[in-house]
């Protein structure tokens, strides 16, 4: 063993990376020789990205920053939501009602007897955490332009798109043991 580590020490590997489009060459050979032989050919993996989580909440709180900033120009008292607050908090609003939506169409998608329950209660959950924001819209208009409302209304849209994030993870887990074969028992 320690005569292989030697050998492999002395050895003068060549370190130089391979030029830019070697795979893509290395493919379109490959594909050719295929056509000539028959010879089954390899795909490339299409790249995939999906948001990751900690981008997303990365996101959020730059927005919240932007908030934070936007809020020294309100002067309103009788604003109710967040769209008539500030321009920055408009497209704040429209982020998570966006990403809500989106989230809760993909619950909707996997929805199956199975998960049916799940749905129920994360849309109940869901309508609480509604009522509770109609709650917040009251309070700000009440106490004009208050950034612990604010602070609240986001917390608020923060914890629906949570919501739905946990519902989904479990309805993917769900998903991925209903796929395990069946075990023997002897």
């Amino acid at each position: 063993m320690d005569q292989d580590k030697e050998w492999f020490k002395k050895q003068d590997w060549d370190h130089q990376e391979l030029p830019g489009g070697h795979r893509s060459r290395f493919l379109e050979k490959l594909q050719q020789a295929n056509d000539q032989n028959d010879i089954v050919a390899v795909q490339p993996e299409p790249k995939v990205r999906s948001l990751q989580p900690w981008f997303k909440w990365s996101l959020v709180a730059g927005l919240a920053v932007l908030i934070g900033i936007s809020a020294v120009n309100f002067n309103s008292s009788n604003q109710s939501d967040l769209e008539n607050v500030s321009p920055e908090l408009a497209e704040t609003q429209a982020f998570f009602t966006n990403t809500i939506k989106h989230e809760l169409a993909q619950l909707e998608k996997e929805t199956s007897p199975e998960t049916q329950r799940l749905v129920a209660d994360t849309k109940s959950q869901l309508n609480d955490l509604e009522k509770d924001y109609q709650l917040l819209k009251r309070n700000l208009r009440d106490s004009g332009y208050n950034k612990t409302v604010v602070a609240a209304m986001i917390q608020n849209f923060q914890a629906r798109i949570e919501l739905l994030e946990t519902a989904m993870q479990h309805i993917e887990s769900f998903k991925a043991l209903k796929q395990l074969p069946d075990e023997i028992i002897l």
